[in-house]
């Protein structure tokens, strides 16, 4: 009796799937990008060849396994397929042969797509290493070319004398194209390691490893380093977890300036940053303001002031921990992943005390979420030179404080620039005010 199909019960995600026989013996190994839909396909009457028709009759038994993507089922499919030499698997590829991914044994290691590992490659034989077999050429071609954003790789056959548009572009280092060239050969090895990693189905292994550089490059304060590993862990996350959303909307040097910030407090993810200062002359029209980045923008709408209640006479301090203290109790609103106060260790010390003092409060009661958020939530300061010009930053629960010039200069200006929108919001209102009261 021929297999029957229980479609409902077969999910629409990305993986790999299994015809067995009746005694659990596997006779053909696929891969898809929606299960549900590609298995469909099977039972469609008149329009299976033999073969096909052949596996459904045999297969007394289907199964499948559920993956984060498309790129994920393809690799994990080469690597079935090359363990359990399914029966129809190769029956199947008698008229459409399989495809393996082919890395030269030279000072600069090319790769290439061949049919046959025996064949020569780049003009050698028996001096490449091979990964396979896939099934598919045109999505192999795709992975490659995304990893080649990732982890650039030389593409070129043959040595030449100026730079391929590939180096131009930031697709390839250069070097390794060009005649009689000397250059980083670590470096190069690196990401060829890197890529064979990865469709060997090693992800997981060099996403550990990226990220164990990328905390050492941030204790040795070396920021932009760090941020260039953490743009490889993020590309990573896209290709393999369908994370396409993740930044894509965001303008480049922001995208840039968050990637830095994340590495350097360690953080997986930044969305809102919430800038603050105070305006007030002696104590008098005192107001205490909040700039919000979200989203990838300034967001403007959410913009809030604070007239400042329990503080008598200049105390910026004293004020910052009343704002702070008075935003937070705000359940309702967004929580920042980063909270930025115009100052000093004082002024980020009394920030973080509000925090813990209001979260405490609220964890208190019932059902609250604040312990969480509490967790996830990092201050810092950004202190000014006698020109009122910022110059370094204090990062809660770290010293010393960082010079701004030692930053990317993506988040340099970005933490400049929040700043700046945060003190302007507060200016302005306090400039109103003060007129007003004048006039009266």
């Amino acid at each position: 009796m021929a297999i029957k199909l229980q479609s409902p019960k077969i999910p629409k995600n990305p993986g790999v799937y299994f015809f067995k026989n009746a005694h659990g013996k596997i006779l053909y190994i696929g891969k898809a990008a929606n299960l549900r839909a590609r298995l469909k396909s099977y039972f469609v009457k008149n329009q299976t060849s033999l073969k096909t028709k052949s596996l459904i009759t045999e297969a007394k038994n289907l199964d499948w396994k559920v993956l984060n993507s498309e790129v994920e089922a393809l690799i994990h499919e080469a690597e079935l397929i090359k363990k359990y030499l399914p029966k129809y698997n190769v029956l199947m590829r008698d008229d459409k042969q399989y495809f393996y991914v082919g890395f030269s044994k030279k000072k600069f290691p090319k790769i290439f797509i061949t049919h046959q590992p025996s064949h020569k490659p780049y003009g050698v034989r028996r001096t490449a290493e091979f990964i396979g077999p896939f099934t598919e050429g045109g999505a192999l071609r795709s992975v490659l070319k995304t990893l080649r954003r990732v982890f650039p790789y030389c593409t070129c056959k043959n040595p030449h004398k100026r730079l391929c548009l590939n180096a131009r572009i930031g697709r390839c280092f250069g070097f390794c194209c060009v005649e009689g060239a000397t250059g980083e050969t670590e470096k190069y090895k690196k990401n060829i390691s890197s890529i064979k990693k990865i469709l060997s189905g090693k992800n997981k292994s060099l996403a550990r490893e990226l990220k164990k550089e990328m905390r050492q490059l941030s204790d040795a304060r070396k920021y932009e380093e760090a941020g260039k590993i953490r743009d490889q862990i993020m590309a990573l996350e896209k290709v393999f977890k369908h994370r396409e959303a993740i930044k894509q909307d965001l303008p480049a040097e922001f995208a840039k300036a968050l990637r830095a910030l994340e590495s350097i407090l360690g953080i997986s993810y930044i969305n809102r940053i919430e800038a603050y200062d105070i305006a007030n002359i002696h104590g008098r029209f005192a107001y205490g303001s909040m700039a919000v980045f979200a989203d990838g923008k300034i967001q403007k709408n959410a913009y809030r002031l604070f007239k400042i209640k329990s503080v008598r006479g200049s105390n910026d301090t004293a004020m910052f921990r009343e704002v702070i203290f008075r935003r937070l109790k705000h359940n309702e609103w967004p929580c920042p992943e980063i909270i930025l106060v115009d100052g000093g260790k004082p002024q980020l010390n009394a920030a973080i005390s509000s925090a813990h003092s209001i979260f405490s409060r609220l964890t208190r009661q019932a059902g609250s979420d604040a312990s969480q958020k509490s967790n996830g939530l990092r201050f810092i300061a950004l202190t000014k030179n006698k020109k009122h010009i910022g110059d370094h930053i204090f990062i809660g629960g770290e010293t010393p404080p960082i010079p701004l010039s030692r930053l990317p200069e993506p988040l340099k200006n970005l933490i400049l620039m929040l700043d700046s929108e945060a003190h302007r919001f507060a200016i302005s209102h306090y400039r109103k005010l003060h007129r007003k009261h004048l006039l009266t």
